[in-house]
């Protein structure tokens, strides 16, 4: 029997706050200081480690979301277990603008990344966690039929393998290019795939 806490609604709608939030203060670190005179271009251009981190962050709060929805699909109901599990989700997830941050602040010192990279994976571990819980209680779905939802590993896969190899890039090349490792998402997503590790 399981024991039911809540309603996929009111999950849903904690998500879509928090994510909503969350995004809404990534761009709070975009503003150029009150005494700027003159160029303006110049100004912006100094900006330019914020914006690489908004980018990056707000793609992945994106994804971040994009794989909830695609996983809770055809879940009708959440226990006690898979409360927690959000919102330790939520919590890591909600960290987001603080290390994005130290990027855009510190985008010079390898710490910055290695703190960004630790908070990305350890959502990601969340996610992976949270998958696994859900194809082991499929009576918290429709009818228990878990072929509705995505529960795959590759996003979260490929996100890790990004962030690690951002720290790697951060001290063994240059600390101010180390964001640019998270392009590799999208061809590690598609190896995991293909590889079927996911």
């Amino acid at each position: 029997m399981v024991d039911h806490l809540m309603s996929k609604h009111r999950l849903d709608a904690l998500v879509d706050a928090v994510i909503a939030i969350t995004m809404t203060l990534l761009v709070l670190e975009l503003r150029l200081p009150e005494d700027t005179t003159g160029d303006l271009f110049a100004a912006i251009g100094e900006l330019t480690p914020k914006i690489i981190s908004w980018v990056v962050s707000f793609l992945l709060l994106a994804q971040f979301w994009r794989g909830q929805m695609q996983a809770t699909k055809g879940l009708e109901s959440m226990n006690l277990s898979l409360f927690h599990i959000m919102i330790a989700w939520l919590l890591l997830t909600s960290v987001i603008p603080f290390t994005s941050s130290l990027i855009g602040e510190h985008n010079e010192n390898p710490q910055s990344h290695v703190i960004y990279a630790v908070n990305l994976i350890a959502v990601e571990t969340v996610v992976i966690l949270r998958n696994l819980y859900l194809k082991r209680h499929a009576a918290l779905f429709d009818n228990a039929d878990t072929s509705k939802a995505k529960l795959d590993m590759s996003s979260a896969i490929s996100v890790i393998v990004a962030a690690c190899a951002s720290v790697a890039f951060a001290y063994l090349v240059d600390p101010e290019y180390a964001s640019l490792a998270y392009v590799l998402m999208l061809p590690i997503n598609r190896l995991v795939e293909r590889l079927g590790l996911d």
